[in-house]
């Protein structure tokens, strides 16, 4: 048993000691027939009963001749004869490369499958990519577990509109085995001011190039709605708060989001927080970027809340939205009790950075002021969320 390229276990049973001590036992071995100790053999103790014995020493993909023996003082008994072979010497593992699919302008899906491991266990394996043919481990790559079978890849970190030239790989102790050659290109970088889509749920959001900083013109509204008197969970699925309850508010002034929850993608695609790929939920230096451009948090506000009463509450003060970013007035869910609250009287924007364990910075806008206003809040509260471009 336990066979490999140079070794294997073998051992047997001396039954009877034959009316005299049993003072050497083991096993033989020959790539002929009959071994008898003369050839290579193990020396596992004496006495009578059963013996394990470790062949050593074995050459390569070799058929081999073994039989138990027992030695006493009327001479050398030896068993049954029994046949096995060693393993061939290890080769490169056998891969191949998965098509590329859900391509966007920075990210792609790959993979691969390991159907061999040549005899060697698998220690590494992914997919490797380039501009030019040919991709090695030196080039880009992923690392995704061990071992043989299906495994899928996750490319980031691409440029828009370029063509990719991509191989999965397999890597064992005889060396790294690469896959048939895919190709793929990413899509163009969609110019600023321009609609998006959603590829998760189909929703197209509106775009305003603001400064050097390209932004939803539109609250996100991305999950599935939970009822405001249960806290979302932070699952593997989005939730969004809708306020007083109603998907109609979500229509209009996109979902509501505790931070947790708003950041619970962060690691996936590259990503900060629940926006689409490509995009991310501002930092709190990306809101000051965006207020100080239109002229600092005294006077941004006005420039950048929608005009009119038909969303804003009366009497909208200052609301020129000269920045095209429309902001509008999704209230909040308070994180307390549980209500919402503020609906057509403020607005308020989540940013990625935290303050502590329990707090995060946002962005708010009112109804009676042009300002902006930035405060440290607890991560419970629920916040409307803008997306702006990597």
């Amino acid at each position: 048993t336990n066979n490999t390229q140079t070794t294997a276990t073998g051992g047997g049973e001396v039954t009877s000691d034959g009316g005299a001590i049993v003072t050497a036992r083991g096993v033989c071995w020959s790539i002929s027939p009959n071994p008898t100790t003369a050839d290579s053999h193990t020396s596992d103790g004496s006495g009578t009963g059963t013996f394990v014995s470790n062949l050593t020493g074995l050459t390569p993909n070799t058929p081999y001749y073994v039989r138990a023996f027992a030695t006493n003082s009327g001479g050398t008994a030896y068993g049954n004869e029994v046949q096995f072979s060693t393993l061939p010497n290890a080769t490169l593992a056998v891969v191949t490369t998965s098509a590329a699919t859900n391509i966007t302008e920075t990210t792609a899906t790959s993979g691969g499958n390991v159907s061999s491991d040549g005899g060697a266990t698998v220690t590494a394996r992914g997919v490797c990519w380039n501009t030019t043919p040919n991709p090695t481990l030196a080039n880009s790559h992923t690392s995704d577990g061990a071992g043989t079978g299906v495994f899928v890849s996750n490319l980031t970190g691409l440029t828009a509109n370029t063509p990719y030239f991509v191989r999965a790989y397999a890597t064992n102790s005889v060396g790294t085995a690469y896959g048939n050659e895919q190709t793929f290109a990413t899509l163009p970088d969609s110019p600023c001011g321009q609609p998006i889509t959603d590829t998760r749920d189909g929703k197209t959001y509106n775009t305003v190039l603001i400064g050097t900083q390209c932004w939803f013109a539109q609250n996100l509204n991305v999950g599935t709605k939970v009822l405001g008197s249960a806290n979302q969970t932070n699952n593997s699925i989005i939730e969004k708060y809708c306020y007083n309850d109603l998907e109609s508010n979500c229509d209009v002034y996109g979902g509501l989001y505790q931070w947790d929850e708003a950041m619970q993608y962060s690691t996936t695609e590259g990503v900060i927080g629940i926006c689409p790929t490509g995009w991310h939920l501002p930092t709190d230096a990306e809101w000051t970027t965006l207020t100080t451009f239109l002229g600092g948090e005294a006077v941004a506000g006005g420039k950048m809340k929608e005009t009119g009463l038909t969303h804003w509450a009366a009497p909208n003060t200052g609301a020129t939205n000269s920045s095209g970013f429309t902001a509008l007035p999704g209230g909040d869910r308070n994180g307390y009790y549980g209500n919402f609250e503020n609906l057509t009287n403020y607005a308020f924007f989540w940013s990625s950075s935290q303050t502590d364990a329990t707090g995060a910075w946002d962005r708010y806008l009112s109804d009676f002021s042009v300002t902006v206003g930035r405060d440290d809040t607890l991560k419970i509260n629920s916040f409307s969320g803008r997306c702006i471009k990597d």
